[in-house]
């Protein structure tokens, strides 16, 4: 009786022991893929960031110095690294001169391009609002450009109410476009639709991530500084907005002459991967422009 319960109970046996063996196998080479992925990726981890693809051993910092050009102190900022791109002021005493100096530097430029905030700020000449129809805005930023040779790139002075616009930033992002000009958001509202808008017309495009003085004091620019380091550490690669302020320039030539060993200062056009800074010659528009300017951009 007993040798029958067993030939009864051996095919079950068997079925269990194949079952066991073969969770068995499955386990193992779970663990073993596990190990391999582990292996692969841990060089990336320990030894390099990540931005749009690329891999860099160093955190990497831009920093754009906006508002250039309305005093002749702003030349102070001239003593900082070549690496800090100057964002200029269209239409305004120095914009030009700057500009040519920057350019004589080695320095990237940018034009600072006016935009109608939602608080009524005073913009100064030339500045884009929601008023204009779109060949309107082409003219006024093909003029700015005029103003400030040598940009290879815009972002925005203020435009907290534009920068939400459609219509009127589709036609700014037409002529850069046309002009092979990079664009970045100064984001100085959370619904800006520029950086999508740029994207949508192949502009190569990024947004601000710290901005350093908005409180023009030694305690506040530690503070975001030390922000900037953190996101660039945690991110690989982070763009600061900073002023020609007097506290300002002082701060940043000391930070900047004494960065840590892990991390690099760029240029925009490094961050956003750009090999070779385009030649702006004579900005041209989008398009022929057949249009009655006069007319009213629908709201």
């Amino acid at each position: 009786m007993d040798s029958v319960k067993e030939s009864r109970c051996e095919p079950k046996v068997k079925k269990i022991v194949l079952i066991k063996n073969k969770v068995v196998m499955f386990l193992a080479l779970v663990c073993l893929f596990s190990q391999s992925a582990f292996a692969i990726n841990a060089p990336l981890n320990a030894e390099a960031r990540q931005d749009s693809g690329k891999t860099y051993k160093k955190a990497r910092i831009a920093i754009i110095i906006d508002d250039i050009g309305n005093k002749r102190s702003d030349a102070d900022a001239f003593a900082l690294s070549e690496k800090v791109t100057f964002s200029i002021l269209p239409h305004t005493p120095f914009s030009t001169e700057f500009s040519n100096y920057s350019h004589q530097q080695g320095r990237e430029v940018m034009l600072h391009m006016p935009m109608e905030s939602l608080h009524g700020e005073r913009l100064g000449e030339g500045a884009i609002v929601s008023s204009m129809y779109p060949a309107q805005v082409e003219m006024a930023l093909l003029m700015a450009l005029e103003s400030v040779p040598h940009a290879v790139g815009v972002n925005n002075h203020m435009g907290s109410k534009l920068t939400q616009i459609t219509l009127q930033m589709n036609a700014v992002m037409e002529v850069l476009d046309n002009n092979n000009l990079y664009f970045v958001d100064s984001r100085t509202t959370k619904f800006s639709k520029a950086r999508k808008i740029a994207q949508q017309h192949g502009v190569a495009s990024a947004t601000r991530h710290v901005f350093l003085d908005h409180y023009a004091n030694e305690d506040f620019l530690e503070k975001q500084f030390d922000l900037l380091i953190r996101k660039a550490k945690r991110n690989g690669s982070v763009i600061g907005i900073a002023h020609p302020y007097p506290v300002t320039v002082e701060f940043l030539k000391n930070k900047l002459a004494s960065l840590p060993e892990d991390i690099e200062l760029i240029t925009m056009t490094e961050y956003l991967g750009i090999k070779q800074v385009p030649a702006l010659k004579k900005p041209r528009l989008a398009r022929e422009i057949d249009r009655n300017t006069d007319a009213v951009a629908p709201e």
